[in-house]
């Protein structure tokens, strides 16, 4: 790992730790209801729509599905070490899992207290947005692969619609009353931090096979 990497890590580290401090010690920090209250007040249907649909894209069921297709992609191209890292990109969920258990942090609107299991009972914590986090790195990562492996029109396309997905998930989950901002927030940072891993794990297994070239920030 050169020093423009472990410098990027660093910077990124700082910012997640001290968010992830404070939404521990405070269920919501300054900035969260004046970013909630002017994002409910939005009543353009048409955006209304848009946030949910995006918001739809992150559910389990879903998210399951893209993550199958996108390794069928490469699959059907014979990229196997890029098709198991999309796979890899489910991890995602479990560093989710693994910081709401610690945080505890409870959601805008409380859910209805009905989970049946340990899975579903840390769900119902809010920091960070798993949402939010597994966009980050899911469309991230398939976006980089994109930009390495595709060329042309479907590039452009494929990293168009990545970067959107990426910056509207954000919103639309504060929009929607299921997070804080903080929440979006640390998931960005998180998200990118965790994309940054994996990108640098694809890459060594990559140069070891002449797969690929070395990640350069």
């Amino acid at each position: 790992m050169n020093r423009k990497i472990a410098l990027a890590f660093i910077l990124m580290m700082v910012p997640a730790i001290i968010l992830s401090f404070l939404a521990n010690e405070f269920a919501v920090l300054p900035f969260d209801l004046k970013s909630y209250h002017e994002l409910q007040e939005v009543r353009n249907p048409l955006f209304g729509i848009l946030m949910k649909a995006i918001s739809d894209l992150g559910d389990a069921s879903i998210a399951a599905v893209l993550i199958a297709a996108t390794m069928t992609i490469f699959a059907l191209r014979r990229q196997w070490i890029e098709s198991i890292f999309m796979l890899a990109t489910a991890t995602s969920t479990l560093l989710t899992l693994v910081l709401k258990y610690i945080i505890h942090r409870a959601r805008p609107i409380p859910l209805a207290e009905n989970a049946t299991g340990i899975l579903e009972s840390i769900s119902q914590y809010s920091y960070p947005s798993g949402h939010v986090l597994l966009f980050v790195v899911f469309f991230g990562f398939f976006a980089y692969l994109a930009w390495m492996h595709f060329s042309g029109r479907v590039r452009a396309i494929a990293v168009t619609v990545c970067t959107a997905l990426i910056i509207l998930i954000g919103p639309s989950r504060v929009f929607l009353g299921a997070h804080w901002a903080s929440d979006v927030v640390g998931g960005y940072i998180i998200g990118t931090i965790w994309l940054f891993v994996l990108i640098f794990a694809y890459q060594r297994i990559a140069r070891g096979k002449n797969h690929g070239p070395e990640f350069e920030l």
